[in-house]
């Protein structure tokens, strides 16, 4: 699935009020702060407190690119800036302005979320911080929330604060001093910082300086567009950018293979060429419509040819003059997917990886998902190959068409037989074995720095790359799992949710510039230090652990039971750590293919593709469907948080030849809100699966063997549930529901035993959840210990 780019001390205070703008002087926290203030400094106005000369520094990654300086005070103040050029790695002329010219001068403007901060300085230093734990600005619905007090011995500045954005998506934080003037302004997804002169240990500039990688010492050289040749004569449209002329080379290179353009990820990576490395940027075969100045000969068919392309692309580099023998690759969804692919060659110059919220092999998340083809895999393939829907159609009607081989020619009006083909390849046979690299030579010295979300609808991709590596690697491995989507590191809420002031990391490009460095150079950092940082929903905390399980979790099973009627009344199904002990009533639904469980919302407003179906929603209202069954535990007695990865044993019957088993785990809290954290599904053809959880080892996905049609035989499957870090709070309840459809996410199963992509009728399936002791369905969580 596309993604775009990503960038980049004590436990927050809890706010206190919600201000607006004016000081609170009742309580002594407050009032010491302003006697300090009053007492300490002579002046007593904020215009008075104003620094008559104050510089700032930009960073881009750590890398100084702009310098403001302002001058004079109140309406007196003017401003002046210069800016380095990315390539040139010169500086210009100064431009100077009043404040009041500021907003209008274009030669002010920054980068990222701090486009627009230059002119909006006064303005933030007119605000009142000191005396609140809240602010809002620039207007009432913009909310800044005190997050850490910072402290330094170095001067000038001794004592900060820092004031992250509360709930926003790609924000602005601030680090304001005692006296309300602006230490820094900081966008954490694209690690820009605008920062004081001398203050540079309160932001990450002053870890870039202090860790040791390599300097920014370069411009870059744009060595052009070449057309690379592939092994079967189909060039591709490369672009690579050197270290400016006064480096001396050859260099380690960093390469990126994209199927969405390669011309705009120059003003993402020419920050690797300003450290000493290569850049090799390469669109995909058959790509791009969205830079036809760099399109790459060859047709479209997403996923197929990557393997020998990468091989291919590999080698031609280690062939360069400039390059000294050593690749690195980045990039994220199908950029990931294009890393994984070019390892299968085994190359010894492969030497590290940093897949991005990447995909997995085509049975782990794309294009099936628990041997289910996935819904958006029909809006990314029409958007991909430029064929939009038909005015006369609908998403709605477009995705309950069938046959689903049929969906391009109903939808679009023409056939596109990549969507044919995979649709087709419906079980993990040859077409998909090609591009598996679980069974390809990977070279266990092969380091890779995961990076994705408990909402990314990549993460199962993820979690099975880890695996894989765990399983086969020497290397070192590293895994950042955050309460993010697949565009990661960008949102502290999603759907309703608030995932608190630090759900975002302002260090993520220092840290794959760390694993560049080590791996690449062979620079000492501590790259490798930690393996694992994962954030955990409910308590909205980062931990750490030396491993992907947390080795210190502990498997706990809860036990399905009810009197039967689960599927009618929340209240029947119970969810215990006792097993069933006697021959509980089986709870007995019917599912219908026609009416299946609806996940989220229709296609029919997107855009472009997003990955909502993924996010957390609250499911109390499908979880009282007839066809939805649900256990639920007992209030908690204490807080449980559980940190790894969940499999549920089910128990089930049927009297169809085939049906899909979706199990979803909730949090309901207090008031009732179902609060889905994770899900897992299988299709029950594909039941005998080598590795119900990862998919990483042995035959998967590849062995079908369909039901009996007999009610009365229960079969067990083994059903693997993404994994997920969340602490349930006490008086929270534990839920599991179980059903046979997620439309919007998977296209229903239609029961029939019959190729999915080729039938064209659905028969409704008696079901049947068993929970006695000759066959206890349960879910196992992964519990860790309490503090």
């Amino acid at each position: 699935m596309p993604n775009s780019e990503q960038r980049f001390e004590s436990a927050p205070p809890q706010p206190t009020i919600m201000p607006g703008l004016r000081p609170v002087l009742g309580r002594p926290r407050r009032v010491a702060r302003l006697a300090a203030l009053f007492f300490g400094i002579v002046a007593t106005s904020p215009a008075m407190l104003v620094a008559q000369r104050s510089t700032y520094d930009a960073y881009i990654a750590g890398v100084h690119v702009a310098t403001l300086e302002r001058s004079g005070n109140g309406a007196a103040t003017t401003w002046s800036i210069r800016k380095k050029g990315f390539a040139s790695n010169r500086w210009s002329a100064a431009r100077t302005a009043s404040t009041a010219a500021l907003a209008a001068d274009t030669s002010f403007r920054l980068w990222g979320a701090l486009r627009d901060v230059v002119p909006r300085i006064a303005d933030i230093e007119r605000r009142d911080w000191a005396t609140h734990d809240v602010v809002d600005w620039p207007d009432r619905s913009t909310l800044y929330e005190r997050t850490r007090e910072l402290h330094s011995a170095a001067r000038p500045t001794s004592t900060a604060t820092r004031w992250n954005r509360r709930g926003a998506t790609n924000p602005m934080d601030l680090v304001i001093d005692a006296r309300d003037h602006l230490v820094a302004a900081i966008d954490p997804r694209m690690d820009v910082v605008l920062v004081r002169r001398g203050d540079e240990r309160f932001t990450t500039v002053g870890q870039w300086q202090s860790s040791g990688v390599s300097p920014a010492r370069y411009g870059y050289r744009h060595v052009g567009k070449q057309m690379v040749p592939m092994s079967d004569g189909v060039r591709l449209a490369t672009l690579v950018l050197l270290p400016s002329e006064e480096a001396t080379g050859p260099f380690p290179t960093i390469l990126v293979r994209s199927p969405y353009g390669i011309s705009g990820l120059v003003s993402v990576y020419w920050q690797y060429a300003a450290r000493g490395y290569a850049v090799v940027l390469q669109a995909t075969r058959g790509t791009s419509y969205t830079d036809p100045e760099a399109r790459s000969e060859g047709a479209l068919e997403l996923m197929v040819h990557e393997p020998a392309d990468g091989k291919a692309a590999l080698e031609w580099i280690t062939r360069q003059p400039w390059s000294d023998g050593k690749i690195c690759m980045q990039g994220g969804s199908y950029l990931g997917y294009t890393q994984w692919t070019a390892a299968m060659s085994g190359n010894p110059a492969l030497k590290c990886l940093v897949p991005e919220v990447s995909m997995g092999t085509a049975f782990a998340d794309q294009p099936y998902v628990g041997g289910g083809l996935l819904v958006g895999m029909a809006f990314y393939q029409f958007w991909m190959h430029e064929r939009p829907l038909l005015p006369t159609r609908t998403w709605s009607e477009v995705l309950a068409h069938r046959p689903l081989v049929d969906l391009d020619d109903f939808g679009t009006g023409k056939s596109l037989p990549n969507w044919d083909n995979q649709v087709q390849a419906s079980s993990n046979g040859g077409y998909w074995r090609a591009q598996d690299w679980h069974r390809a030579p990977i070279r266990p010295e092969l380091s890779t720095f995961q990076i994705s979300g408990w909402f990314d609808d990549d993460l199962p991709g993820t979690l099975s790359n880890w695996s894989l590596m765990q399983r086969i690697g020497t290397a070192p491995q590293r895994l950042l799992l955050g309460p993010w989507k697949h565009g990661y590191n960008a949102d502290r809420a999603l759907n309703g949710y608030d995932y608190g002031l630090d759900a975002l990391r302002d260090d993520v490009w220092l840290l794959k510039q760390m694993w560049y460095d080590t791996h690449l150079k062979g620079m000492k950092n501590a790259a490798t230090e930690q393996r694992v940082e994962y954030f955990v929903l409910g308590d909205n905390s980062w931990r750490t652990a030396s491993a992907w399980p947390p080795p210190e979790a502990t498997p706990q099973r809860w036990y399905f039971h009810s009197d039967g009627r689960a599927n009618r009344l929340i209240t029947s199904g119970t969810l215990t750590r006792d097993a069933p002990l006697d021959d509980e009533p089986v709870d007995r639904y019917t599912y219908d293919p026609a009416d299946p469980v609806p996940n989220w919302m229709s296609f029919e407003p997107m855009q472009r593709w997003e990955d909502v179906q993924t996010f957390q929603w609250d499911m109390k209202d499908l979880e009282v469907r007839h066809d939805v069954v649900t256990f639920t535990s007992a209030p908690l007695q204490a807080d449980l948080t559980i940190a790894g990865d969940i499999l549920v044993e089910l128990h089930a019957s049927a009297d169809v030849k085939d049906t899909d088993w979706w199990v979803h785990l909730a949090d309901v809290d207090p008031a009732g809100r179902s609060n889905r954290l994770t899900l897992g599904t299988v299709r029950a053809r594909f039941r005998n699966l080598d590795d119900a959880q990862y998919r990483a080892r042995g035959d998967n996905f590849a062995r079908e063997e369909l039901l009996s049609g007999d009610s009365t035989q229960v079969v067990r499957y083994r059903i693997g549930v993404k994994g997920v870090a969340n602490t349930f709070r006490k008086g929270h309840r534990i839920r599991v529901a179980v059903m046979n459809a997620m439309a919007n996410y998977t296209f229903p199963n239609s029961n029939t035993g019959e190729h999915e992509g080729l039938v064209t009728r659905t028969v409704q399936g008696r079901m049947g959840i068993h929970h006695t002791a000759a066959w206890p369905s349960h879910i196992v969580l992964p519990v860790l210990p309490r503090p």
